[in-house]
């Protein structure tokens, strides 16, 4: 362990436990779960627990605005699109596309926030941070989180000792950090998508150059998917659906940023070497009406769930979609009016 991952470590533990000397003095803060409606944002910080939540962070709320509200999409319940059910949670940064993860039991999210970390306690509804210099200042980072071990792999997200951006590895509960200097195969890409996957117990990565594939032992590999080539899009989201043997992408801008897009892309891994892209169907109507850049997504079973975005392509543009919260089902490869929770109808 180096000097500075065992600084993280250290510190990591101490805010930890300062939130639990916390709770002893003091009385839990409630969560709010009716009447709260939040604002529509773009680029905001996200992570899922499936059937659990869909847990977002500050955001844009205009070009030149973020807020500093945090809510969650509750996913245990059932609800039609229109009338997502919300939990209001205690505000925290101002922040805006920034990499986090949260532990598998949902009481610690943390959030990289370029040279300050930040940490939500479920438990006590509140935020803590600490500095810490060696985090990457790239804007569009992005954890992959492996829930079966509380691990967070974050593509770029570790600045060397030679100003390389190398993969960073976090355990969410302990602190222990790791980072992996062997060379990646594809050239930096800002605005990559990424997700951990349960059934291949890997990272996937899309960038515009295809798809490549992380573990910690094998270190990266390109992907070879047949059937339909992903177009190069950037700021689309991608998240594991169906067990881990499905991955969905979602959304985002052209290369040349002139349009936003409303496709969904499905990786079927069903079959080992025999990986293909399916393009859903959808009518023009459709597209246009759910075409989004940098939204916040999550997913559970076999539901994909997309919330917020931007409609407009560019950086310095903002408009909120109309269909702030989209469902899509992989099984049925069609857009749903309804989340169906666990066990639920």
């Amino acid at each position: 362990m180096t000097q500075e991952s065992r600084r993280f470590r250290n510190i990591f533990r101490s805010v930890v436990r300062t939130v639990i000397l916390a709770l002893g003095a003091s009385s839990v803060l409630s969560v709010h779960a009716q009447r709260f409606q939040p604002k529509c944002v773009n680029q905001a910080s996200y992570t899922c627990i499936e059937g659990h939540g869909l847990y977002i962070q500050g955001g844009q709320v205009s070009p030149d605005e973020n807020t500093n509200e945090t809510f969650m999409i509750d996913l245990s319940q059932s609800w039609d699109v229109n009338k997502p059910k919300y939990k209001q949670l205690a505000p925290g940064n101002y922040t805006n596309y920034v990499p986090g993860g949260i532990t598998a039991d949902g009481k610690l999210w943390t959030l990289m926030d370029h040279n300050l970390v930040w940490h939500y306690n479920a438990t006590s509804n509140s935020w803590y941070s600490f500095d810490y210099s060696f985090l990457s200042r790239t804007i569009g980072l992005i954890g992959a989180t492996d829930h079966t071990t509380d691990m967070m792999y974050i593509p770029y997200g570790f600045l060397n000792a030679e100003r390389q951006r190398i993969m960073w590895r976090v355990n969410l509960k302990t602190g222990e950090t790791a980072s992996d200097d062997r060379v990646y195969p594809m050239p930096y890409d800002i605005e990559y998508a990424t997700a951990w996957n349960p059934l291949r117990k890997s990272v996937i990565l899309v960038v515009r150059n295809g798809v490549f594939e992380y573990t910690w032992e094998e270190g990266w590999k390109p992907f070879f998917s047949k059937g339909l080539n992903t177009p190069p899009f950037r700021g689309s989201c991608l998240v594991s659906v169906s067990g881990g043997t499905k991955m969905a992408l979602f959304g985002g801008t052209t290369n040349s940023n002139r349009a936003t897009i409303g496709d969904m892309y499905v990786l079927d891994l069903t079959e080992k070497g025999k990986e293909r892209w399916i393009k859903a169907p959808v009518t023009s109507k459709q597209r246009s009406a759910i075409a989004r850049q940098t939204p916040a997504c999550g997913s559970t079973g076999d539901q994909v769930i997309i919330s917020g975005g931007n409609v407009r392509p560019g950086y310095y543009e903002f408009q909120c979609p109309k269909q702030r919260t989209l469902v899509f089902n992989v099984k049925t490869m069609k857009w749903t009016n309804r989340y169906v929770a666990p066990g639920k109808k």
